[in-house]
């Protein structure tokens, strides 16, 4: 059995070279693209909890209201 030439006539280095290259900046965008997306979710839970947690009477303003 034969094996192909991986050096490709003295360019291999330069050709597995950016293969590499590029494949640990696809795992690497993949990575950051899901801690970013687990840090949106987060941050979403939390404006939602505080959301439910501030009174009513607050949103609507009708204890603040000032007339002219």
């Amino acid at each position: 059995m034969k094996w192909p030439d991986l050096s490709m006539g003295a360019y291999g280095f330069y050709v597995w070279g950016s293969y590499i290259f590029a494949l640990i900046f696809i795992v690497w965008e993949v990575v950051s693209l899901k801690q970013r997306q687990k840090a949106l979710r987060q941050q979403q839970q939390q404006q939602q909890q505080r959301s439910s947690s501030v009174s009513p009477s607050v949103l609507t303003g009708s204890a603040n209201e000032t007339t002219s």
